[in-house]
């Protein structure tokens, strides 16, 4: 069982990485998958071929027990459920359109090539599995040994119960690989037909390694007047037509006003909260002294702890204070604006403490009480007189007991009392050297511990924080829930919506593009409702009131527009078209204006803007501070200008441009034929990634995902 005793051992690094196919999260609880009621169970379809819920399902609960395994957690946050169901979503698309692609062209991943991969132990995935030997390697020995174990006791219940999550970790691993042989060979097609040559290298290597230092003539298109290019319908649809790949929308998205409201404590909330505080400070005066008991029943957010806490441990509002105010002084209650709270603080006691202590312990327990006492004698003499740490806690089967290093950051925060207290404070407070036997209440053990080292004394203190933040009361929120249903009430389109929320004291705010995919309205949580009406809504609706967030934010939406999958409509873009066309208009004026005319001559003309702008880089838009802008025509034909050379008219983003160029910059080096050949196939690798991410895009996906969860 050597390896099962490894895999145990390892408990605390079973952390993985399961690889770029996956997209790097996976997990959680379950979610509600679908209710009874729905006929439609299909969660989503790619290129035609549907998903079902239930399919979903369990590919959403493999990754949740792969994650509760190798992160050790059962309940992510509501964000981390949203990013996890994303990413079970894009991963299943992702190895669809690969697969079908793949298959086109007879490319397959094999079991034999698997092998391969686990043999080589090298790849990232296999590193960060809990079979590693202790060098940190992936040992592909532990691994067989744990198949073979597993295998054999098939029909041992508790064996199978402790060990089946490791075992269905491992089949997700193996999955992942086989899935990622597939991906890879398919990328190396595609990243190999980028094949470099001396030729381009050299000119890429001279494009790259030389910055440009111009001057320049600017002509703004601003210095026209829009009165004098007015843009025709044909002059629009020419732009619409040129660009139309950039205004593609790949889903139907919504578009909605809308407007949440933040329920907050009142003042008469607050100023409960003061008096109930006060009464806790009270009973502090009065010598309650019961801390553990009076820190739970009070409510506050601040644990007590019977060990002493550095200074910035306590809350911010504790820290300004507690250095100056005596010991047994109740503080407070005082009012923290920063987070809508009141405090009262009573310092119970300060100290010289160290922030760190080194110590090695034993725990001596023997049959009865007398034996215990007797045998922590006899120990205690024996260190006394000499004896060997190391040779004693073998001897009682404690080797491990050896230097162990208490800090600060390990307790501070959190409620230690009793034995747990007692125990801290005899390490803390002890002689450096010196062995120390500790009894503790009710316990029958001894605990027999040398202080081996110390770090940082620091000053302590131990006091009592009762700390609460304000809340609304019932009252409060039925109050802003009243008004805020009254407010919905009177909205019967988006119009009423905007017109009413000055009136009520609201603000309508926008949220545009909102796919099936999109988990949150207002960025709030718990608005899965809100979206599926978003999708089931008329133009110009109003939605309900929805309670959402922390049940502390009121919602209500107006549908502004269905953006349809495809293209854009032109009319949704008409002031942006309308821009672009005018502009065009005026650079065709502007250049047979200038046409033939030199940097010098143009500056005489007071439309002109002149300026120099040096270190102009082929990789990056040269930024013209005449016109204020961007402009990478001008990055692109400076590279292909000899030095004092001027340009014929360039059409830019804000305006036409004549450069001259000043000065060429090399930045030094030797040129390296095979260097920049193999910078050239990198740039393959990122093409690869990039016509993925194409097939991804224009693959036909139908994502409902929203209706079940």
């Amino acid at each position: 069982m050597a390896t099962l005793q490894k895999l145990r051992n390892m408990g605390p690094l079973l952390v993985i990485f399961v690889g770029l196919a996956l997209f790097a999260f996976i997990a959680g609880d379950a979610w509600r998958l679908f209710q009874s009621h729905t006929a439609d169970q299909t969660v989503g379809s790619v290129n035609g071929e549907e998903l079902s819920a239930i399919e979903f399902q369990k590919m959403y609960e493999e990754y949740t027990n792969v994650f509760k395994f190798a992160r050790g957690v059962n309940s992510p946050s509501e964000d981390e459920l949203n990013q996890i169901k994303d990413e079970v979503w894009n991963t299943y698309i992702y190895n669809k359109i690969v697969a079908a692609e793949a298959e086109k062209i007879g490319l397959t991943a094999t079991t034999a090539e698997l092998q391969a991969l686990i043999d080589a132990g090298t790849d990232p995935i296999l590193m960060q599995t809990p079979f590693r030997n202790q060098q940190g390697m992936f040992d592909k020995d532990i691994l067989n040994g744990f198949l073979a174990q597993y295998d054999s006791n098939k029909d041992d219940v508790q064996f199978v119960e402790q060990y089946k999550p490791i075992y269905d970790y491992w089949k997700f691993i193996e999955k992942t690989l086989m899935q990622n042989i597939l991906i890879n060979k398919y990328q190396a097609l595609i990243q190999n037909s980028f094949i470099g040559n001396p030729i381009v290298a050299k000119s890429n290597y001279d494009i790259n390694n030389t910055t440009y230092d111009i001057e320049v003539a600017a002509y703004p298109y601003s210095a026209i007047n829009n009165e004098e290019c007015t843009a025709s319908e044909s002059d629009i649809k020419k732009v619409y037509n040129e660009k139309k790949e950039l205004f593609k929308n790949p889903a139907e998205s919504r578009n909605i006003k809308y407007v949440s409201y933040h329920v907050t404590p009142s003042n008469e909330d607050r100023e409960a909260l003061n008096a109930e505080v006060a009464e806790w400070a009270d009973s502090l005066k009065a010598g309650n002294e019961d801390y553990a008991t009076l820190a739970r029943l009070s409510g506050s957010e601040v644990a007590y702890s019977e060990l002493a806490w550095q200074k910035s441990a306590f809350p911010e509002e504790v820290q300004t204070r507690i250095e100056t105010e005596a010991i047994n002084t109740v503080v407070g209650p005082f009012y923290n604006q920063a987070d809508d709270s009141y405090t009262a603080f009573k310092t119970i006691s300060k100290s010289i403490v160290p922030d760190s202590v080194q110590y090695r312990m034993l725990v001596v327990n023997a049959a009865t009480p007398e034996a215990t006492t007797t045998l922590a004698d006899s120990i205690m003499q024996a260190l006394k007189g000499g004896a060997d740490y190391k040779e004693i806690a073998k001897k009682y089967g404690q080797e491990n007991s050896d230097s162990i290093w208490l800090t600060s950051a390990q307790y501070e925060g959190a409620p230690i009392a009793g034995n747990d207290a007692a125990l801290l404070n005899n390490i803390l407070t002890s002689k450096k050297g010196v062995y120390t036997v500790a009894t503790l209440d009710n316990n029958p053990a001894k605990f027999i511990f040398q202080v081996l080292d110390t770090k940082n004394p620091v000053e302590k203190y131990n006091a009592i924080v009762i700390k609460r933040t304000a809340e609304f009361s019932t009252e409060t929120y039925n109050d802003a829930y009243n008004k805020f249903s009254q407010y919905v009430a009177g909205c019967k389109n988006v119009a009423d919506l905007e017109k009413n929320a000055e009136e009520f004291g609201y603000r309508v705010m926008t949220q545009n593009a909102i796919t099936t995919g999109t988990h949150k309205v207002a960025n709030l949580a718990g608005t899965r409702d809100a979206i599926k009406w978003i999708f089931a809504a008329d133009k110009d609706e109003v939605s309900p009131l929805y309670e959402c967030g922390a049940n502390d934010y009121l919602l209500v939406a107006g549908l502004t527009n269905i953006n349809e999958k495809g293209y854009t409509d032109i009319e949704t873009l008409r002031p942006m078209l309308t821009s672009e066309a005018t502009n065009n208009i005026k650079a065709e004026k502007i250049m047979k204006e200038i046409a033939g005319k030199g940097i010098e001559e143009l500056k005489k003309d007071a439309k002109i803007k002149s300026c120099e702008t040096k270190r102009i880089s082929f990789n990056a838009p040269a930024y013209i501070s005449a016109t204020a802008s961007n402009e990478p025509a001008i990055s692109a034909a400076v590279t292909k200008m000899n030095i004092g050379e001027e340009s014929a008219p360039i059409k830019g983003n804000n305006g036409v441009y004549v450069i001259k160029l000043v000065a060429k910059n090399p930045k030094g080096g030797e040129f390296n034929s095979k260097a920049e050949e193999e910078k050239m196939k990198a740039q393959g690798v990122r093409e690869a990634s990039r016509f993925l991410n194409t097939l991804v895009q224009d693959a036909e996906i139908e994502d409902n995902r929203y209706k079940f969860f």
